[in-house]
Parts: structure tokens; C-alpha cells; sequence
């Protein structure tokens, strides 16, 4: 369940997060899951993705009653445990002034909106480094940031959708790939630019900006196809071929679902064929080694699926028994039993707000020996800290 105790390797550091919906939240919580202090900061109405369901049992629909719509989803939750929520307008002098005087004492300020916009409030970049020279200011923009390099498509808006068809992403896959990967990537290597632009200020002094195009996210996920098109100067065929260089590295079905199974190793297409009870495809010429297996792959995968599909996902993975990399196709009820998610403790509880039972949210993957982290606040209702952020940090509101 829920601790009291802020910590990990980040509780030094304070980040003030107007970002909103999922790749801006997904970076904020990674750092919020790593200990740093950060403070939520949302408009009069709240992060939109407050309303995306599902919702709690006792949640009133936000298309029959708005103000339920401060409550929040379970996307909401999924990237926002860690966070305090302080709700501020900020086109209001009064709590441009607030929201200034919080970020004079941040290490860093993070949002995720289209380029000009937090500028033409006042609150941009240059108006909080000149207060505060040390901070770093860190964005998601779907096509970066004109500081960094302006895009033809700078005032372009992006989703998800758009900057995985951009990036190649749609192509590789020949489909959309969830979750969010254009949303969750970006944030990731937004998380990872402040911890190294705090590193960088600490030791300098000096702040700086940074943005993450999601556009750019994506074709860095791809260093191995952008590496191919430069050597051969083809683009790879649209979808992930099931043979273009190794085999057997493919889904296969079982009676109760499918298993992955990645047999790409001289051995560990050995051991496959014991299992299957198949030594004679260790000698045949087709299937011996994976040149063959890559020119025959129709009957190579042939014979491994007249052996899957008689199986189901259990019994395939007693066969193989941990000696080659194999997975079972598992859906989130799976994930929840499975032993190893709970000896990793992989899955924390918390009370969510009303008179619901404890739920669980996806913990922090980072596993330390010295600074562990742990789930101490819950998901934030929409304004649930003004009072107490805005004292913590030293703040009047009848001054501001």
C-alpha cells in the first residue's frame, strides 16, 4: 500500500509539471517514480486526460456532469502517482505571479504543449531562466522545438498516431503499435534530458532548454533501420518480416493463445528440436542452420507450429524449460498472477479517492539497492495541494 515517504536517487530535486494527457505525464511520473518532488501543475478544468475512462465505480460521467471531470481515469492515475496537483490559472496575473515563484525554487520546469504557447503567457523559457538561471526547462513537441531547430511542421498539432506514421514507426510494423509508443518514448528521453541537464547545471551553474520531438523519438527508435537505408540505400518491405535475418523468431500457436519463440542461436535451435521431440531437424538440410532456416521458412515454420498449436502456453514452456528464449502471449490477467511480477514487486496498491477498494498501479521498473522507491502518493485530485504546496514553498497567495 501507499507509503508517507518520498525516496529514490532523485528526492533532492524539485520539478514543476505543466505537462498534460500522456507523454509530458509518462516523463514527469518517471522522475516522480525516482523520487523528485514534483508539483502538478493543471488548469481551472484539469488535465483533460483526467476524463478518459475507465473510472472509478462511484465516478459520475464527465459528459453528464463536468465538474466530475476533475476526477480522474485510470490513464489519468497510470502516470500521475508520485504528484502533488496545484491548480492555477495561468492566463491570470495573480497566478502567473504564483506560478513564477514556485519555479524560482524548481530544478526544473517540464510541459508539453505546441511551441509559443506557454511564451505568449509570459512564462516561457526566457522568463523564468532570467529569474532562476540555473533551472532547466524541458518539453515534448511533436515536431521540436524552434530553439533546437524549426521544423517545417513546427505549428503542426501531433498525437501519437501522427508521430509513429511520421517516424516510420506505422511502416516497420505495417500497423499502429500500442501502447502509445510516440507518447511514452518521447517522455522517456524527456526524463532523461533533465536528469542530465540538472547534472550539467549543478556543476556549471548554468540551466538550459531542451525539447524532444516525437517525430525525432521515433527514427531514433530505429537506429537499426535508419543504419540499413544507409548501407544498402533500400528501405526496408513495410511490416516486421517474420525471416529477414533470423528464424525462428516469430509468434506460434498454442491451444489457449500463442508463445513467442526466438530459437536464433546454433543451440538453441537444438534444444527447440529436443523439446519437440524433432532431432531429425537438426540434420536437415532446410532447417540446420539459419540461412536455411531463413530460405525454407515456410516449412520450417510448419514444423514448429504442428508442434505449438497441440500444446497449450504451459505446457510449451515446461517443455522448454527456461533453455532458449520463449515467452507466453499473456494478457494483463496473466500478468498479475504471474510469480514474477510479485516477487519484483512489480504491482503497488493504493486507496484511490470515494469509497472504492484498493487498486493497483504498474511500479517504477528502476530497482535499487541504496535509494529504493516506493508508491507514497497517490494519483492527485485536480487542486488537491494548493494549500499545502504553495506553504511548503513559502508562498502568500494574497501576496502573489
Amino acid at each position: 500500500m501507499t507509503t508517507n515517504e518520498r525516496s529514490g536517487p532523485l528526492e533532492d530535486l524539485t520539478i514543476i509539471d505543466c505537462t498534460m494527457a500522456l507523454a509530458g505525464p509518462f516523463g514527469a511520473g518517471l522522475l516522480a517514480d525516482l523520487g523528485a518532488r514534483v508539483i502538478k501543475v493543471e488548469p481551472p478544468l484539469g488535465d483533460g486526460y483526467r476524463n478518459i475512462p475507465p473510472f472509478l465505480p462511484d465516478h459520475a460521467s464527465p459528459y453528464e456532469d463536468r465538474e466530475a471531470a476533475t476526477d480522474y481515469g485510470a490513464p489519468f492515475a497510470s502516470v500521475n502517482r508520485n504528484k502533488r496537483s496545484v491548480r492555477l490559472d495561468l492566463k491570470s496575473d495573480k497566478d502567473r505571479d504564483t506560478f513564477l515563484k514556485l519555479c524560482d525554487q524548481a530544478d526544473a520546469v517540464v510541459e508539453n504543449m505546441r511551441a509559443g504557447v506557454m511564451d505568449g503567457l509570459g512564462i516561457g523559457y526566457d522568463v523564468i531562466s532570467a529569474r532562476n538561471e540555473a533551472i532547466v526547462y524541458a518539453c515534448v513537441r511533436g515536431f521540436g522545438d524552434p530553439r533546437t531547430g524549426e521544423s517545417p511542421y513546427a505549428e503542426w498539432p501531433c498525437l501519437d498516431a501522427a508521430a509513429q506514421s511520421f517516424g516510420g514507426l506505422v511502416q516497420a510494423n505495417d500497423n499502429l503499435v500500442t501502447p502509445a509508443f510516440a507518447d511514452i518514448f518521447p517522455g522517456t528521453l524527456m526524463a532523461l534530458g533533465v536528469v542530465s541537464a540538472i547534472h550539467h547545471a549543478k556543476t556549471s551553474g548554468r540551466g538550459q532548454f531542451l525539447d524532444v520531438s516525437m517525430y525525432d523519438a521515433m527514427l531514433g527508435l530505429q537506429k537499426s533501420a535508419v543504419a540499413s537505408f544507409g548501407f544498402t540505400g533500400k528501405p526496408r518491405p513495410a511490416g516486421l518480416q517474420r525471416a529477414m535475418t533470423l528464424y525462428p523468431f516469430d509468434l506460434f500457436p498454442a491451444k489457449d493463445g500463442r508463445v513467442a519463440i526466438a530459437a536464433v542461436q546454433p543451440h538453441h535451435w537444438d534444444l527447440l528440436c529436443a523439446a519437440m521431440d524433432r532431432p531429425d531437424l537438426i540434420t536437415d538440410e532446410r532447417t540446420a542452420t539459419n540461412p536455411a532456416r531463413l530460405v525454407n521458412v515456410d516449412f520450417a515454420e510448419a514444423e514448429i507450429t504442428a508442434w505449438t498449436s497441440q500444446h497449450t502456453r504451459a505446457e510449451i514452456m515446461t517443455a522448454l524449460n527456461g533453455t532458449i528464449p520463449a515467452g507466453p502471449v499473456n494478457d494483463m490477467a496473466d500478468i498479475h498472477a504471474d510469480p514474477h511480477v510479485v516477487v519484483r514487486q512489480m504491482l503497488e496498491e493504493y486507496q484511490p479517492p470515494g469509497d472504492n477498494p484498493p487498486t493497483a498501479l504498474a511500479a517504477n521498473p528502476i530497482k535499487f539497492t541504496e535509494t529504493p522507491t516506493s508508491l507514497y502518493q497517490p494519483p492527485p485530485l485536480l487542486g488537491e495541494h494548493n494549500d499545502e504546496v504553495l506553504a511548503e514553498f513559502g508562498i502568500n497567495i494574497d501576496e502573489s
